[in-house]
């Protein structure tokens, strides 16, 4: 293993016993000058002999440090393992801690990631456990030390290691049922739908008919038997879902919040449907904007997480930016909004899609929580007008044909799944009674 990397010196400082010696050693003397007695100096020379005693001792030299963690990803609330490994030359008295962390929070040693090893000499490891706390990038600071000779009166204090930085991913939350898309499509690896359609799965072979295409054409068949016959499929057993996440807040710390819980909805509702084996995309509108095609698998997961946490890092940073462009949503894609209503034009959007003929639906984000305190009356009518707003523009979603549920403040995701799914399906079967 090659050797951490020299130490930067911050400053060099007296330990507060040295002018408490001094002060002492040389109050004495000049009170034994004054009073003309010799014996008031004897009292203070010990005092001067210890600070003397302390200044000359050699300090610990070539001081290193290195703080490694054992996995540099981990889930919202998981515990982060690491050590931190100290070196030096000499003897020397040693203090470290690890500062200038966020979002983790220390759980052995607590409060703080400090130590004062025993040891006079190195290299010491000293093991040390955080908790993720709040999904994100997140860099895990320095490691500062804090080293004098034993015994000494002058300590130093350097920088000798900056932390790795650890991805928190967002937990997903417990889901019972996936949201149903318009058409009736069957979770992967467990039913077939009952539609025939472009797909790989068989169903059945018939005669050829005007307007079936060529490549449906099954050639053994129709040699076999003297005339063109087609085989027809099932459609594809997973499903596309684009996931539109508002992401028009604020640089406060409330809408920061509400931005965490917007990303950790879009989460929870990907996984569900990764695990299912359906394809997902997510399409990031506001601050961030982010398009990830819809995909499957592992690399579609990572994409989105990637996505994710770049939405967590513009909560911390407000002033991160990115422009989007226009992307073309799949044609039989369901859209999956997640909102806190903040936005007109997030709203529109929506609009857009189910205009598009796209099965569209919405959680929107109950952020009520978040709001100021109102003791006063124009506080409360302020609240009012928020409260009265938020429920026009869910009127004005469900007017246009999306369905919309409201997301409870501790981002209890599966619930409200669930409450929008019946009403889909309550839909379904409305329409289908007014077709017939």
């Amino acid at each position: 293993m090659t050797d951490p990397p020299p130490s930067e010196l911050i400053r060099r400082r007296p330990d507060p016993r040295l002018p408490a010696y001094l002060l002492a050693g040389f109050g004495a003397l000049i009170l034994a000058v004054a009073a003309g007695r010799a014996e008031l100096a004897a009292l203070g020379a010990p005092f001067v002999a210890l600070a003397a005693a302390g200044l000359v001792r050699r300090e610990p030299r070539n001081i290193r440090g290195e703080v490694t963690v054992r996995d540099d990803r981990v889930i919202e609330g998981d515990e982060i393992r690491g050590e931190v490994t100290l070196h030096w030359d000499g003897a020397g008295e040693i203090e470290a801690v690890l500062t200038a962390w966020r979002g983790v929070v220390a759980v052995e040693p607590t409060p703080v990631p400090g130590w004062a090893p025993e040891a006079r000499t190195g290299p010491v490891t000293l093991p040390f456990r955080l908790r993720a706390q709040a999904w994100g990038h997140h860099e895990l600071g320095h490691l500062w030390v804090r080293a004098r000779a034993p015994g000494g009166l002058v300590e130093r204090e350097l920088k000798v290691a900056v932390a790795p930085s650890v991805r928190v991913l967002p937990g997903p939350l417990r889901l019972d049922k996936l949201l149903t898309p318009r058409e009736p499509r069957a979770v992967a690896g467990q039913h077939l739908s009952r539609l025939r359609g472009p797909g790989t799965d068989f169903a059945e072979l018939r005669p050829y008919q005007p307007g079936d295409r060529l490549r449906d054409v099954s050639w053994a068949t129709s040699a076999r038997l003297g005339e063109p016959w087609v085989a027809v499929h099932h459609p594809e057993r997973t499903g596309t879902v684009v996931i539109l996440l508002d992401t028009f807040f604020g640089d406060d710390r409330e809408t920061n919040e509400a931005l965490a819980r917007a990303a950790r909805a879009a989460w929870a509702v990907a996984s569900a449907h990764l695990a299912a084996q359906d394809r997902v995309g997510l399409l990031a509108r506001g601050r961030t904007a982010a398009w990830v095609p819809p995909g499957g698998g592992r690399r579609a997961r990572w994409m989105i997480i990637d996505q994710l946490l770049a939405v967590g890092g513009a909560a911390e940073d407000p002033w991160r930016r990115r422009r989007g462009r226009r992307v073309v949503v799949p044609a039989d894609a369901l859209v999956v909004g997640i909102t806190a209503l903040r936005s007109r034009t997030y709203v529109q959007e929506l609009l857009h899609h189910r205009r598009n003929g796209h099965a569209t639906v919405a959680l929107v984000l109950d952020t009520a929580d978040l709001l100021p305190g109102a003791s006063d009356a124009p506080g409360q009518a302020a609240r009012r007008l928020w409260f009265a707003r938020r429920q026009v523009e869910r009127q004005v979603l469900e007017k246009g044909g999306v369905s919309t549920v409201l997301v409870p403040p501790d981002g209890s995701v599966g619930p409200a799944v669930s409450a929008l799914r019946r009403r889909m399906g309550s839909l379904h079967v409305a329409g289908a009674g007014g077709v017939r």
